[in-house]
């Protein structure tokens, strides 16, 4: 019985709200507030994964974003991945190819990132005579 009213918490529900539902179950079932605490911990760890993992690919973009002038993306494109300027756009902005977001692999971060290191150091070592 508690295990099913726990599932019904609506964490998308304003703060205030869920408080007054995990209040509500607190006092419905005082002798299982430990179970009740396990569950909200576990809910809002998964919850904190999401959230961190959604920061970590919004961060791409905006790191992308800010450099946007300077980074030449169809030159990695072509370079460093031998595909078009458009796939990496897809990429890096989760576009929706075949009714799914694609989005950078793993390999496909490193790659961009010893890409945009090698560029760093190829620049870095120009010196005008």
């Amino acid at each position: 019985m508690l295990q099913e009213e726990l599932k019904k918490i609506n964490l998308d529900l304003p703060h205030e709200d869920v408080v007054v539902q995990v209040n509500g179950l607190f006092e419905k079932y005082p002798g299982q507030k430990d179970e009740i605490r396990f569950f909200l911990e576990k809910i809002l760890k998964e919850r904190t994964k999401e959230i961190c993992k959604n920061v970590d690919e919004i961060s791409i973009k905006v790191q992308l974003y800010q450099n946007a002038d300077i980074i030449p993306l169809s030159y990695i494109a072509k370079n460093y991945f031998n595909k078009t300027k458009s796939w990496l756009y897809q990429r890096i902005n989760e576009n929706m190819v075949n009714g799914k977001p694609v989005k950078f692999n793993t390999s496909e971060k490193t790659i961009f990132n010893n890409a945009l290191q090698d560029i760093s150091k190829r620049i870095g070592s120009i010196n005008i005579n």
